[in-house]
């Protein structure tokens, strides 16, 4: 065990409405449908955190900052969490047909996050481990705050100014407030509203290019799990360590972040190329335009897909814009990408580093 003070992302999800519902409903089931919802929470942060433990009503996680390079993914990693509560609480809702209390009330509940920057050490007592520090103790004690009462918002993401710092973002529609603790002083919070991001993905336009609309589909098994071969995918950074000869940098970020309308430029001899995201289904699939010289040349779907070993197929589906047969598109398509630009072989590079990395990460902690 690691004893030696660390640095990196500290997590605390906490289900809102948690001690009225307890309190107010029978504890049978109200202990079946919180478990289940926790359940849903634990799966998703763990894709890409270190689950330290549960705390009630509560999932506590880190990662270390080696595990994760690009900081946003953390961001899509909650908001995912989030969508996937909010649909498996409706779900239950729908086909319980009990008129207990608990099962009426399942809609009082919610979640929030807090996320901060911070030291750490791992301690290990009688093979118990945990996680110390002041930065560990000023997670929990931000559980405790203001935001609510200043919004009236229910469900939300609390970055705190530290985090925020680390994570290099400039955030737009955020509610930016300042909590105070004895012993810990005062600390800026940045506040993102879960309600309105949960209809913002549910409302986006959907994008995605299918097996038989495509002119090229290839696929790679990454070791890695979706959230980690997320970002080894469309991190500008990651992919210059195994695209080849052309280099990756980000272009326009639309409030702040990677998403709808975001894009990457492409340096390769005297050309630069740029592609603009269309569709971004953060650890399912991003869809892409890509363009020269203002014109657009392709389209691009890729897929990821969890294995049952905790690695991602990932499937690469592409469609050419050219005035050409079908059958012409197909072949063009593949002479470009597989026979010259090889991208098949950068893709298992991609899978192979991904896998050492990842590795690597791991058995440091």
């Amino acid at each position: 065990m690691n004893t030696t003070t660390q640095h990196g992302y500290l997590l605390l999800a906490d289900i809102s409405g948690y001690t009225s519902f307890v309190a107010g409903t029978e504890l049978d089931h109200s202990h079946e449908i919180l478990s289940d919802l926790l359940e849903t929470i634990y799966t998703r942060i763990e894709k890409l955190m270190i689950i330290h433990r549960l705390e009630g009503d509560a999932v506590f996680a880190y990662a270390p900052e080696k595990l994760v390079a690009r900081g946003e993914t953390i961001l899509e990693m909650i908001e995912t969490t989030y969508a996937a509560f909010r649909d498996r609480q409706t779900d239950i809702k729908r086909s319980t047909t009990c008129t207990c209390r608990a099962c009426q009330n399942i809609p009082i509940l919610d979640l929030k996050f807090i996320l901060h920057h911070g030291e750490y050490i791992l301690q290990q007592v009688r093979g118990i481990s945990e996680l110390i520090g002041s930065d560990v103790n000023l997670i929990h004690r931000l559980a405790k705050n203001h935001v609510t009462q200043a919004t009236g918002w229910r469900a939300y993401l609390m970055i705190t100014e530290p985090c925020l710092i680390h994570l290099d973002l400039k955030l737009e529609a955020i509610h930016e407030q300042a909590e105070s603790y004895e012993h810990l002083g005062e600390i800026n919070t940045f506040n993102i509203d879960l309600h309105q991001r949960y209809n913002e993905i549910k409302e986006a336009q959907r994008s995605f290019i299918s097996e038989q609309d495509a002119d090229l589909l290839f696929s790679v098994d990454f070791p890695t799990p979706p959230p980690v071969t997320w970002e080894w995918l469309q991190d500008p950074q990651r992919r210059n360590l195994w695209s080849g000869d052309v280099h990756w940098y980000s272009g326009d970020r639309p409030r702040g972040r990677t998403g709808n309308g975001a894009s990457n430029h492409c340096a390769h001899g005297t050309s630069v190329s740029t592609e603009v995201t269309v569709d971004w289904r953060p650890f399912d699939y991003s869809t892409i335009d890509s363009y020269e010289n203002g014109k657009k040349k392709f389209s691009e779907t890729v897929r990821l897909e969890p294995l049952p070993d905790g690695g991602t197929h990932v499937t690469d589906l592409a469609r050419l814009h050219l005035p050409l047969p079908r059958w012409l598109r197909r072949m063009v398509a593949r002479y470009v990408v597989i026979k010259q630009m090889k991208y098949d072989q950068l893709m298992a590079n991609a899978a192979r580093l991904a896998g050492e990395e990842y590795r690597s990460s791991l058995q440091a902690e």
